[in-house]
């Protein structure tokens, strides 16, 4: 009991161990909050350098793998992945939500016709209701998805597109 209210002298902050969290939630903050340009990368790298100077190792590499420039593109990848080995490859709709590479898929003469589309219950009366950033994660995810759908149908040897991909 007596030590609950004896006043000892080592009650400083030690900066060097409540630096690393501070540093990985502000690194991650800025990458999602930051808009969609290529010069957003130096946000989370920037924290990631600094808490390699702390010799935060772990700290890094979390940040790393969760900035949106390494989870969005990783998430596509395996959702595009695990579609095509169901063979079941579907490009993603959201209401309320503008995708360029859906216009491009309907315009594209190397995009299978009989290809389905998956509208992604979000918004309000849907199981998942985002908003803000979770929302634009999303629809970046979605979007990055679609154009990896596309991409992989025009480097296909034997889709619609195989003898125009030979010729170039």
């Amino acid at each position: 009991m007596t030590l609950t209210f004896d006043r000892t002298g080592d009650r400083r902050i030690q900066w060097r161990r409540e630096l690393a969290p501070v540093l990985a939630v502000a690194g991650l903050a800025a990458d999602y909050l930051s808009p969609p340009a290529l010069w957003t990368v130096l946000l989370p790298l920037g924290s990631v350098v600094l808490l390699l100077a702390l010799r935060r190792r772990a700290a890094a590499a979390v940040v790393f793998l969760l900035s949106s420039w390494v989870l969005v593109p990783l998430a596509a990848r395996a959702t595009s992945a695990v579609e095509e080995l169901c063979g079941e490859p579907r490009l993603f709709v959201i209401e309320d939500a503008t995708l360029p590479s859906l216009n491009e898929a309907v315009a594209d003469s190397c995009v299978p016709s009989d290809v389905g589309f998956e509208v992604l219950p979000l918004g309000p009366g849907h199981l998942l209701n985002p908003r803000w950033v979770l929302r634009d994660t999303i629809v970046t995810f979605a979007e990055l998805h679609n154009q990896m759908l596309i991409a992989g149908w025009h480097q296909d040897p034997t889709g619609a597109c195989a003898g125009s991909a030979t010729a170039q």
